[in-house]
């Protein structure tokens, strides 16, 4: 019989003290360790426990770390495989508790796994294994998670999800949530802590360019998160499973389709359907003593570019006075092409109708240019009409006030405004 087998063969029913410190250095260690182990306690002391327990041990031993942590002077029993001096893997059994203080210390019991629960613990571990390498298989990121919060499970999908490695705690493994979703986030979490599934939360996040990006260059990434609770055999709740899905293409192709459902192939302004549509949300806002303003706009002399140099010729006209008229609008206020030569500008939050008279001078100033359609340069002119009002008014009559603004401009044939105020039913011709 070798001396590896009488050491072994020794062992059984044989108690090891050893102490750590908090971040699991082992401090001490009983001399009879050489008897279960085959090291010399010099060999050990100093060194992290984890250095000696099988890699694939690692993660439930770190969970039942974490566990014991959170419950100090409770004792946490945890089995594994720890390797022996002589380079093979002996199962033992620790019992470990945790002493918190100024300098945390850990107090461990370790013996080792008898024969019959050393195939017990086999079958778990096969049985382990194979539901860590399914998670690490799936499309999801997926991860477990104590009731304190902190994690006891994460497979590869999700720390390629989320940018961020194996990580102590879900608030550290969930860092890169964008700020204006993470209240979403902790609210998603709490309700699943109090047994309320969670389905199909959309949470984005924040994560640094690939490399070669600028300092400041980040990438945004849209998700969907499911909640679960996990209940103990008692059926209190101790704590949650998640699954993170990546869906930043399919999100991405669902605002290019909304982009171009909503977006004139000419000029890249609104289309119809989308200025009519913004228009009723606009009117119908949640404040209805904020005014609101409509500028219409008709291009003049437009049919006879067309006419004479083509319809070629009209469009370049027609892209140069989006752009124009772009340029002389508001931040927020937005512009929409109501159909052929007119357009249409959304004004929301316009205090009176003088500021809504400004904005409309504003953008019959910027269409008084000289445009190049090619053959000759025509003069770009338009007749503007502008409604306001702080009432709640239809979003046909809002418009067809500024429409009939816009012809009583065309009327009086000069280069001016003319105002409609929708709350009194009076009308300005107003000069730029």
């Amino acid at each position: 019989m070798s001396l590896r087998q009488q050491v072994f063969e020794s062992s059984d029913g044989l108690t090891v003290h050893m102490t750590r410190n908090g971040l699991g250095i082992i401090q001490s260690v009983d001399e009879s360790i050489f008897d279960l182990l085959g090291w010399h306690p010099a060999q050990m002391i100093g060194v992290s426990s984890t250095h000696f327990i099988h890699s694939e041990d690692q993660a439930a031993a770190v969970a039942a770390w974490v566990k014991m942590t959170d419950s100090p002077d409770r004792s946490g029993v945890w089995r594994g495989r720890y390797q022996s001096g002589y380079g093979t893997w002996i199962w033992v059994e620790t019992l470990n508790r945790y002493e918190d203080g100024e300098s945390p210390i850990v107090t461990t019991s370790m013996t080792r796994v008898t024969t019959e629960q050393i195939s017990t613990e086999e079958k778990l571990h096969a049985r382990g294994q194979l539901l860590s390498r399914l998670s690490d298989a799936l499309p999801v990121g997926v991860f477990q998670m104590s009731l304190s919060g902190h994690v006891t499970f994460t497979n590869d999908r999700l720390h390629t999800i989320v940018g961020v490695g194996p990580r102590a705690t879900i608030q550290e493994q969930m860092a890169m949530i964008v700020p204006e979703d993470q209240l979403v986030f902790d609210a998603a979490l709490a309700a699943t802590l109090s047994d309320t599934p969670v389905d199909d939360l959309e949470i984005r996040l924040r994560l640094p360019a690939d490399a070669g990006g600028g300092d400041d260059e980040t990438e945004e990434r849209v998700c969907l998160l499911g909640l679960r609770t996990l209940s103990d055999s008692s059926g209190v709740v101790s704590g949650a499973v998640g699954c993170l899905s990546d869906v930043t293409e399919r999100a991405q192709l669902l605002q290019e389709l909304e982009v171009r459902a909503s977006t004139d192939v000419l000029t890249s302004c609104l289309n119809r359907a989308a200025t009519l549509e913004l228009v009723g949300r606009t009117v119908a806002g949640p404040d209805p003593s904020v005014g609101n303003a409509i500028v219409f706009i008709d291009l003049d002399q437009f049919k006879s570019v067309n006419d004479d140099l083509g319809h070629a010729a009209g469009d370049r006209l027609l892209i140069e006075a989006a752009h124009q008229i772009g340029t002389a609008i508001r931040e927020g206020d937005r512009l929409g092409r109501f159909g052929g030569d007119e357009f249409l500008v959304v004004c929301p939050g316009v205090d009176s109708p003088m500021q809504a008279a400004e904005i409309a001078k504003r953008i019959a100033g910027a269409l008084t240019s000289s445009v190049d359609v090619g053959p000759c340069s025509v003069r770009l002119r338009a007749s503007v009409g502008v409604a306001w009002t702080s009432d709640a008014l239809d979003p046909d009559a809002l418009i067809a006030r500024a429409d009939s603004a816009m012809y009583e401009s065309k009327r009086l044939g000069r280069q001016g405004v003319t105002l409609c105020n929708a709350s009194s039913d009076s009308v300005h011709a107003i000069a730029v």
